[in-house]
């Protein structure tokens, strides 16, 4: 049996490396555009509390006039999307107050980090708009 150097057992931990775990964590950091579906929530009440839907109202826009960033609990995976924005200082809510508790579908760049999930909103509609005229959208 041939005796490899280290530096050949060094090249091919590079290679499998580089082929396979630094895309996906890449892939990580890198924001995709998604349309996502759920309801506009208070993430902290819902964390703590597991609360949300229009029972919970008052709280929630009390949360949100208190300065908690909103989030959108998705529909089908029931994942929790902060809602980041785009600039520094900047309300990322601005689009999201007359929507909390509600069903939405929100568009723009997801991003992902240590598991933690945030969405930079660009266009909402509403189920209720949505559901009346299938066009109704509000883009910043």
């Amino acid at each position: 049996m041939r005796h490899r150097g280290p530096g050949s057992w060094l090249a091919v931990a590079a290679g499998v490396l580089s082929s396979s775990v630094l895309p996906f964590a890449y892939a990580e950091h890198s924001p995709v555009t998604q349309t996502l579906q759920g309801e506009v929530v208070d993430p902290a009440t819902y964390l703590k509390e597991g609360q949300h839907g229009s029972e919970w109202l008052d709280q929630m826009a009390e949360a949100a006039d208190g300065g908690q960033t909103l989030a959108l609990l998705e529909q089908d995976t029931q994942t929790l999307y902060l809602i980041l924005s785009d600039t520094p200082g900047a309300d990322p809510n601005e689009l999201l107050y007359d929507h909390v508790g509600q069903q939405v579908t929100l568009k723009g760049q997801v991003y992902e980090r240590g598991g933690l999930r945030g969405i930079v909103v660009t266009s909402i509609q509403s189920a209720d708009a949505l559901a009346e005229s299938g066009e109704a959208s509000i883009t910043p």
